[in-house]
């Protein structure tokens, strides 16, 4: 069998040969450049083309400078993204408009972040669609851009191994351990105050471990409201099937369950999670964001004192006039 091929493909295999030819595997960001070649046949996408710097948005870059440094972190209301960079994959994949850097510029403090755990480094996908980004150099360097312009600022980052593992010579945590950088993560179990962590990464982990500390375990379960209890106490709704439309009052059931539970709340380390996200092949995304967002909204602007925890959400920027604004209020 012969194979036919087009002076662009040759172009593009020689210009990507080359590319792989210049990089060094040892170095971690040029080691998720190679394996976004070699097992996507793409070049990684430049964080920089990524920023859109949102000027139709309220943007709240400092919103944390203002609050307590003796509050301890899970005290605080903190806007969030579910799925933070699915951005690529149509409809039924994407979650969010805005870049990782952009969407800390408009205030979001707490990112949902999915690996999958490659050649010995993370490329982030939404199940098995790649996102053309990598850990390195789209989310993680994305974020101390970030702190470091805003040393006031910390930033709750979730991570979760996502779709299946492939040609990698470690475990998931000494992957993880590789991108470390000391000055910019905090790795602690328990519950820091906000003066803690000003200026760092908060890791949070939904994966095993073999290197430690690597921040606190949570222990998820699947389609449903549950309690975690491991290094901290974490109260989270992750409800996230949505059959159809006609179903997203019943996930609108769930959000405000638990923001009237923590509402009630009275233990300052506990931590709640309250994902405002879901979907199904019959209801998109952001056909559930269209429906849940605004009630959120009402209920926060209902509520401007309460405590509600963190709140995830798709398409953080649409939906709601300011949401970031009416959530991060009621911090001061």
């Amino acid at each position: 069998m012969s194979f036919k091929y087009s002076h662009n493909n040759l172009m593009l295999i020689f210009l990507l040969s080359l590319s792989l030819s210049q990089l060094d595997p040892r170095n971690i960001l040029d080691r998720e450049e190679i394996t976004s070649i070699k097992y996507y046949g793409k070049k990684l996408t430049n964080q920089k083309d990524l920023e859109c710097s949102p000027k139709n948005y309220n943007n709240h870059p400092d919103w944390l400078a203002s609050v307590s440094g003796s509050k301890f972190i899970h005290e605080l209301s903190l806007p969030g993204t579910h799925e933070t960079c699915a951005r690529i994959g149509g409809p039924g994949v994407a979650c969010q408009d805005l870049s990782v850097y952009d969407q800390l510029v408009f205030g979001v403090r707490f990112l949902d972040i999915r690996c999958r755990h490659i050649n010995d480094c993370f490329m982030i996908h939404h199940d098995s669609v790649y996102q053309e980004l990598s850990f390195g150099s789209g989310v993680r360097d994305a974020c101390i851009q970030f702190l470091k312009e805003h040393p006031n600022e910390f930033i709750y980052m979730s991570v979760k191994e996502e779709y299946t593992a492939a040609e990698n010579t470690r475990h998931f945590s000494e992957t993880m351990q590789s991108y470390i950088i000391d000055e910019y993560f905090y790795l602690k179990e328990g519950t820091p105050t906000l003066d803690e962590v000003r200026g760092k990464i908060v890791l949070m982990r939904r994966y095993d471990t073999v290197v430690n500390p690597q921040g606190n375990k949570v222990n998820f379960q699947n389609d449903a409201t549950f309690t975690s209890t491991t290094t901290i106490v974490a109260r989270i709704q992750d409800c996230y099937y949505v059959g159809t439309i006609f179903d997203r009052s019943r996930k609108w059931s769930n959000v405000n369950n638990l923001l009237t539970e923590a509402r009630a709340n009275t233990d300052k380390e506990k931590l709640f999670m309250n994902f405002a996200s879901g979907c199904s092949i019959f209801c998109y995304p952001y056909s559930t964001a269209q429906y849940i967002t605004p009630l959120v909204g009402n209920y926060l602007e209902s509520n401007p004192k309460v405590f509600t925890g963190c709140i995830l959400f798709d398409y953080i920027n649409a939906n709601y006039g300011d949401i970031v604004a009416v959530m991060i209020t009621r911090n001061e």
